[in-house]
C-alpha cells in the first residue's frame, strides 16, 4: 500500500510543474529507508522460519534482506544461526565475522556470536564476544547473557571470570535458580563446601530441587561431614528421579 501511494505521488508530481520536485538526494534517502525497513521485515519473517523449522523460506527471506539492505548486521548474523541450523559451521562462522565486520558494536550480534563459539567448543574466543556484548551499557539482554557466558567460563575453566558473570545475572535478578545452582556448583568445584552449601540453601528458596541440583546437595553434605542430611538428600533423588543419570551415579557409589 505505501509503495502504491509514493508511485501516485511520483505521477502527481511530473503532472504538477507548480509543485516542488524531490531532489535526487532525497530521493536515494527515500529509497534507502524503504529497503531498510523492508529488509528489518523480511529478516523478522526469517528468524520466524527459523524457529518453526522451515529453513528453505528463512533462506529465501534472508537473501532478500541481503539485496535490500547490504549493511545490515543483523541479516548477516541471523543467516549465521540459520547456517548452524544445517549443520553448516563455516559457512555459520563466515557470516558472524561478516555481521560484526559491518558492526563491531552489534551487541546481539556480539552476544549470538559468543553463544555459537561456546556451543562449539571455542571458550576463550567465545569470553572475548560476550565481553563486549556486556561492555554495552544499552545492551537489554544483559542477564540471561551473563549467565551464558558463566557457563561457558567454567569450561574453560576460568572461575574467577565464572564466579564474575553468575553474579552479575544475581545482581540483575536475585531469584535467578540457574546462577544459584551453577554458583553453588562452582564452589564445589573449588572444595568450598560451606558456600555451596549457602547457595544451595538459596536455590531451594525459590526453586524446586531436579536430580542435578539433589545430586550436587548430596555430595555437598558428605563434603561437610554431614552424614545424615547427605543421606536425605540421597533419598530425594533416588525416589524423585529413579531414572536420572545422577541416581546411577549414587547407586554406584553407594
Amino acid at each position: 500500500m505505501r509503495l502504491v501511494l509514493l508511485l501516485s505521488v511520483c505521477i502527481l508530481v511530473s503532472s504538477c510543474t507548480t509543485q516542488p520536485v524531490a531532489t535526487n538526494s532525497s530521493a536515494d534517502n527515500e529509497r534507502v529507508e524503504r529497503n531498510q525497513e523492508a529488509a528489518e521485515i523480511n529478516i523478522q519473517l526469517g528468524a520466524q522460519y527459523i524457529s518453526n523449522g522451515d529453513y528453505q523460506l528463512a533462506d529465501d527471506k534472508l537473501k532478500r534482506a541481503f539485496k535490500q539492505d547490504p549493511q545490515s548486521s543483523v541479516a548477516r548474523w541471523t543467516y549465521a544461526i540459520l547456517q548452524e541450523k544445517l549443520n553448516q559451521p563455516q559457512a555459520a562462522d563466515h557470516y558472524y565475522k561478516e555481521a560484526l565486520r559491518i558492526n563491531p558494536k552489534d551487541s546481539r550480534g556480539q552476544q549470538s556470536y559468543a553463544s555459537y563459539l561456546c556451543r562449539n567448543g571455542r571458550y576463550i574466543e567465545a569470553d572475548k564476544h560476550f565481553s563486549k556484548a556486556l561492555a554495552d551499557p544499552l545492551f537489554n539482554n544483559r542477564e540471561a547473557t551473563s549467565l551464558t557466558a558463566g557457563v561457558c567460563a567454567m569450561e574453560i575453566p576460568d572461575y574467577l571470570a565464572a564466579q564474575k558473570y553468575f553474579q552479575e545475572s544475581l545482581r540483575l535478578n536475585s531469584r535467578n535458580r540457574v546462577a544459584l545452582y551453577q554458583l553453588a556448583k562452582l564452589h564445589f568445584q573449588q572444595g568450598d563446601f560451606a558456600k555451596s552449601q549457602s547457595y544451595l540453601r538459596d536455590f531451594e528458596d525459590v526453586s524446586k530441587h531436579t536430580a542435578e541440583s539433589l545430586w550436587l546437595a548430596y555430595r555437598t553434605e558428605r563434603g561437610l561431614g554431614n552424614a545424615r542430611i547427605a543421606q536425605s538428600y540421597a533419598k530425594l533423588l533416588s525416589n524423585q528421579f529413579p531414572g536420572s543419570k545422577e541416581a546411577e551415579q549414587l547407586a554406584r557409589m553407594n
